[in-house]
């Protein structure tokens, strides 16, 4: 039994989808197809802005046309419904000639294929180029002009389109005001973090619960603290810019961000151990940061969570996190090496061809000059006029003959970098068998771990690792903790779900 695919698509939501449906619905009754065996696709997404693998639309069209064949043709409203570029609109040509399905578009009316469907209508193939070229080119337009509307907006201090940050409003001119509500939430959120001693920023956060429950509901802690931090060090709040007044004065802001920074936890005893996890170990139960505890216990422990009693030993975290972060330090750290230099050489390459640009510009200078001369010899224009003019030329070449000698200076700069990327060792990827000071240690697990996070499960504990982001490659980053009657084991959890013991009491006394 033969089908028929009717494509229907609108780009928003406010396009009427179900009158172009219906429509392309009755003329598949026409060409002999009853609802039985109509194959509706429909979809709001846009056809310029999505990817062809994004299209879920095109993506259902092309699975249809592989698996089914009892699909004989295909209808749709326009050429731009099936897609607005050209590399997307001809491979659905051609993917349709190859299966021998016949395309029908309304509007204007084309068929793709002749009646033996063994070749592209000539009329088609035009009709395919030129509608694809001019929705193109509207695009193109629709692009320039909203660029046009939204600098013009913006120098009048006035906001396009997007998210107004909090504790603004749009009015109906488009300049950004301060919310009537939130604006002074923002502002009373920097006067009692600053002015209040106890305030911590969970601490601020469950104080905005109490005063405004539907804006702050229930959050975890970390995001809690997160939501606040958020707020007090978003420069637009004290400083404002082209689109948004400010909120609170420098003086209170600097004042948060300095209680931000001296609000670090600080030990009640000096710490004389090296804790390499210090800072980076989380319980997955409350969500806060485990801390190090001495004495005979040696462990990173949980100090909020007593229902699970979760710690686990500081020699076999330390251990384990050196371990996760030594592969992925080495392999990164060559690549990162690499695309720097890579990046140095296109700046280069960048600057040489508008040095080349300029020495157009200069040559073009010294053209016109001539010329200038030589109207002065035949006498087309006076002395006066001949100064006047060779001294405006002759600015415009000391300028551009200043630019180039910049290029010249930052390319050498550049150069100079690049011969210290090949010639000076310390560019060199990591080794990790040089690394033995803890300082130098702390500093590659912070470049590539973000935290670790402890969860009991059961007789075992689970670590599971999450990375800084940005990180080119890193592990599956998964393990389980067993300590079994005094000795400490630790499995690796592979991609497959197999473990594989990887530490144990004998390698904890080769560390100590």
């Amino acid at each position: 039994m033969k089908k028929i695919i009717i494509l229907s698509r609108v780009s928003t939501a406010s396009q009427d989808l179900t009158a172009q449906t219906q429509e392309l619905k009755d003329e598949a009754m026409h060409l002999g197809f009853p609802e039985s065996q109509q194959i509706i696709i429909e979809n709001v997404e846009s056809g310029i802005k999505l990817s062809e693998e994004e299209r879920l639309g095109l993506q259902k069209l092309y699975w249809y046309v592989d698996n089914d064949p009892e699909i004989d043709c295909v209808i749709c409203w326009e050429t731009s419904r099936l897609s607005r570029q050209q590399s997307t609109l001809f491979k659905v040509r051609d993917m349709l000639h190859k299966h021998r399905i016949q395309l029908y578009i309304l509007n204007p009316f084309i068929q793709l294929l002749t009646d033996d469907r063994m070749s592209i209508k000539p009329d088609a193939n035009i009709a395919f180029s030129l509608f694809t070229a001019l929705a193109e080119n509207e695009m193109m337009v629709k692009g320039e002009r909203f660029k046009r509307e939204k600098n013009k907006l913006r120098e009048q201090n006035k906001k396009f389109a997007g998210a107004v940050i909090f504790g603004y409003m749009k009015n109906k001119e488009k300049f950004c005001v301060p919310h009537p509500l939130n604006g002074q939430i923002v502002a009373d959120i920097f006067r009692h973090y600053v002015e209040d001693d106890n305030a911590s920023l969970h601490e601020t956060y469950q104080w905005c619960m109490r005063k405004w429950t539907e804006t702050f509901p229930l959050l975890p802690y970390i995001k809690a603290q997160h939501k606040i931090r958020n707020i007090l060090v978003n420069e637009v709040y004290w400083k404002g810019n082209w689109c948004y007044p400010p909120l609170v004065t420098e003086e209170l802001a600097r004042r948060a961000r300095e209680k931000m920074n001296n609000a670090r936890c600080k030990a009640r005893h000096n710490c004389k151990r090296e804790l390499l996890c210090r800072g980076k170990l989380y319980c997955g139960h409350c969500g806060k940061m485990m801390t190090g505890s001495g004495g005979n216990t040696k462990a990173y422990i949980c100090p909020t969570d007593k229902e699970h009693s979760l710690q686990i030993n500081m020699d076999a975290m330390d251990w384990l996190m050196w371990q996760e972060v030594l592969p992925i330090a080495n392999f990164n750290s060559s690549i990162e090496l690499t695309d720097k230099i890579r990046e140095i050489k296109r700046e280069i390459d960048g600057k040489q061809k508008e040095i080349s640009q300029i020495e157009s510009l200069v040559e073009d200078i010294k053209q016109k000059q001539e010329k200038i001369l030589d109207l002065y010899l035949n006498e087309r224009i006076n002395k006066n006029m001949l100064d006047k003019r060779l001294a405006d030329s002759e600015e415009e070449k000391n300028t551009y003959t200043k630019k180039i000698n910049r290029l010249n200076t930052e390319i050498n700069e550049m150069q100079s970098i690049l011969n210290d990327y090949s010639n000076n060792p310390r560019y060199e990827h990591i080794n990790f068998d040089n690394i033995t000071e803890f300082k130098n240690k702390v500093e590659i697990v912070n470049k590539y771990i973000r935290k670790a996070i402890i969860t009991k499960e059961d007789d075992h504990t689970r670590i599971e690792f999450e990375y800084v982001s940005g990180t080119i490659i890193a592990q599956r980053g998964i393990y389980r903790y067993k300590n079994l009657g005094g000795w400490k084991h630790i499995w690796r959890i592979n991609q497959d779900e197999t473990i594989d013991l990887i530490l144990n009491e004998k390698k904890i006394e080769q560390l100590q």
